[in-house]
């Protein structure tokens, strides 16, 4: 079967592309003496750029053993943001992280200018043989180009491709992980065969425990971790349904509900915490609730709050960067998933898992909010629904 290329502006209705038409217009002119230089024949330095969100830097970490096993003695720095560090972070085949925090990705700064000259000197001081840009990001490319960095590799789908020495060819139908293993080897490797990796110190595993030691939960408790958030409200369930999964859970028998996330959450863990919210049990049942429903939300850092994943037995949550950690720490997690993107090529691939998802004829609509009256992808997933499901998982 031939390979399906995706074409060059994938989101075509957005003005910015015409711009970075114009610019390709220019750069092209230069792509047939790059795509001429030779591959460098020593490789001392590596540059991977992975400058976007959680789950697009777990699916970049089975890429680094393979980069090293073919360069054994080559120093790989990744230049990631904010996110992106609590990922790479000890990571045995990393050796140096470069933190680009107000980067064009970030969901939370504005691209600051001082930041952006400090890290072009930066790269520019390091002189990297080797860089690979895995998104296929004009700016990420020019980023290659201003930061000397010697043979430049990446996709470029969204502009800067007569900028790169080498342009691997994008697949549609491959997952993200094989896509960023096809650029780096040339050849496809089956997901299932790909295993994301988040290493912890044993530093951090024991301070996960004592966190949540000091919230009443013992090492014989069935403990799972609950993040009711997403980068978009597209993807994200219903907070009812959230509430209507965790009163199943408390009930069904002593499990312990770790509620995480950084501020929507909030509303869903001060449902358990608060009695005036919360009218459905009083008394001793009421107690018993409280004890079970952990509020952890804001108050750890995200390598704090890997490590205290990494202490369940099991993650529910939406499309989102926490199921990929959940993944890359092999816990078994169940994902409510929108029709905001194509989940078969974005979201996590490897077992125990299960995706639940309503399939709907708006999908796949790449909309941070959904402009559908019900938001239906979302709507028709029922609590009770997401509540089996876990059973089933659990029994695997």
């Amino acid at each position: 079967m031939p390979a399906v290329t995706k074409k060059r502006y994938p989101f075509q209705k957005r003005r910015r592309w015409q711009f970075v038409k114009i610019l390709d217009f220019l750069f092209d002119r230069f792509q047939k003496s790059n795509s001429a230089k030779p591959f460098p024949k020593t490789v001392e330095k590596i540059l991977i750029v992975r400058l976007d969100h959680i789950g697009d830097s777990i699916c970049t970490t089975p890429v680094l053993p393979v980069l090293k096993q073919h360069f054994p003695n080559v120093k790989i720095t990744v230049l990631t943001g904010s996110e992106g560090q609590a990922v790479f972070q000890r990571n045995p085949f990393v050796d140096e992280i470069i933190i680009f925090g107000s980067n064009w990705f970030s969901r939370s700064k504005m691209l600051n200018l001082f930041e952006l000259f400090r890290i072009l000197s930066q790269l520019r001081k390091a002189k990297f043989d080797l860089g690979y840009d895995l998104r296929g990001d004009i700016r990420n490319i020019l980023l290659m180009v201003s930061g000397s960095v010697k043979f430049r590799v990446g996709y470029g789908i969204a502009g800067g491709a007569g900028l790169l020495h080498r342009v691997g060819e994008y697949d549609e139908r491959l997952h993200q992980v094989e896509l960023n293993m096809k650029l780096v080897t040339g050849e496809v490797s089956g997901q299932r065969n790909l295993i994301p990796k988040i290493y912890l110190s044993d530093p951090e595993k024991e301070e996960a425990k004592s966190i949540l030691n000091q919230t009443g939960v013992r090492e014989t408790d069935e403990v799972i971790a609950v993040h009711p958030e997403a980068g978009y409200p597209s993807k994200e369930w219903e907070e009812k349904k959230f509430k209507e999964l965790i009163e199943w859970l408390i009930h069904d028998k002593q499990n312990k509900v770790v509620i995480l996330g950084l501020t929507k959450a909030k509303k869903i863990a001060e449902h358990f915490s608060s009695p005036h919210l919360n009218p459905l049990h009083q008394g001793e049942g009421k107690v018993r609730e409280q004890n079970q429903v952990i509020d952890l939300v804001g108050k750890l850092s995200l390598r704090q709050m890997i490590a205290v994943m990494s202490q369940c037995d099991a993650f529910i949550g939406n499309d989102s960067g926490p199921s990929h950690i959940a993944q890359a720490l092999k816990i078994p997690a169940l994902v409510v998933a929108s029709g905001t993107n194509e989940y078969d090529r974005w979201g996590i691939w490897n077992q125990p898992s299960i995706v639940l998802s309503n399939p709907v004829s708006c999908a796949p609509c790449h909309l941070q909010e959904c402009n559908v009256e019900g938001h239906p992808c979302m709507a028709q997933i029922s609590s009770e629904q997401v509540f089996q499901a876990l059973k089933q998982l659990a029994a695997v």
